[in-house]
């Protein structure tokens, strides 16, 4: 299974209300795309000096899965939401095992 990590940081000017909106996207993508097992999202609760706003954690059965996530239609739209307004994207992306 892999398993993608997103965490982003916004414009102030991108809202609480927008924030939360393009959440709720996020989390009905697993309708969209078959390939998403699992998909968690959430806001930032510690707001710590190194603290990213919003985290994205994403699972896939393989790489093939995480490709077509990444190349779907509905992950673009997401994209066209946030691309405009993020400040700061970091991703990783690591195979989970039963002992990891």
């Amino acid at each position: 299974m892999i398993r993608h990590v997103a965490v982003f940081r916004f414009v102030p000017d991108f809202t609480a209300h927008e924030r939360d909106r393009w959440m709720a996207l996020v989390r009905a993508l697993p309708g969209s795309i078959p390939e998403l097992r699992r998909i968690s999202i959430g806001a930032d609760v510690v707001h710590g000096p190194s603290s990213h706003e919003i985290a994205l954690v994403a699972d896939f059965d393989d790489l093939a899965g995480l490709d077509a996530y990444t190349r779907h239609p509905a992950h673009a739209e997401i994209l066209a939401i946030s691309g405009p307004v993020k400040t700061s994207l970091a991703t990783v992306d690591f195979e989970i095992t039963e002992e990891t």
